[in-house]
């Protein structure tokens, strides 16, 4: 499966909104799936090449930054550093399973997960730990709980393949 990346950009646009809308409204304790997250995971899995995988991954973190309160450029940082270790990877990896999209799934979130939340520890101070914590394993485990389900919508839909 080979994708089309502007056409990728316009599925994150949607799931873009349908994180800071839909599942905002069902967060649990404040954690919701990385649907961004995940398509830079798909991005760098899927890629033609490496420069594709990257720079898509690169592309939905800047994405995913012009509606986040954080500082400028935190999720591209971060969606690259997933992508370029991704895809590098993914020639070991059987990359249509489910036990290893529910890995992905969890290696990303858990990875950016940490770093915010360290990040957010550094710099706002006051937030208690445990709920930093709680929520960063929330988060890992339903971003890894979606990455299948999307990875799988992905590879049905044939509004992304490349021809």
């Amino acid at each position: 499966m080979r994708y089309r990346t502007a056409r990728l950009m316009a599925v994150g646009g949607v799931a873009l909104i349908l994180e800071v809308t839909a599942l905002d409204a069902f967060s649990w304790g404040g954690a919701r799936p990385e649907l961004m997250l995940l398509l830079a995971c798909f991005a760098a899995l899927f890629a033609r090449d490496v420069r594709q995988g990257v720079l898509a991954s690169w592309l939905l973190g800047l994405l995913k930054d012009a509606v986040s309160a954080g500082p400028p450029g935190w999720h591209a940082l971060l969606f690259l550093g997933v992508g370029a270790f991704l895809v590098r990877v993914r020639q070991v990896a059987y990359r249509e399973h489910v036990a290893t999209q529910f890995v992905v799934g969890a290696f990303a979130a858990a990875a950016t997960g940490l770093c915010t939340t360290v990040a957010v520890l550094i710099t706002q101070g006051g937030i208690p730990v445990g709920i930093c914590v709680g929520r960063w394993i929330a988060s890992t485990l339903l971003t890894a709980l979606a990455a299948p389900l999307l990875f799988g919508g992905m590879a049905e839909t044939k509004f992304l393949t490349q021809r």
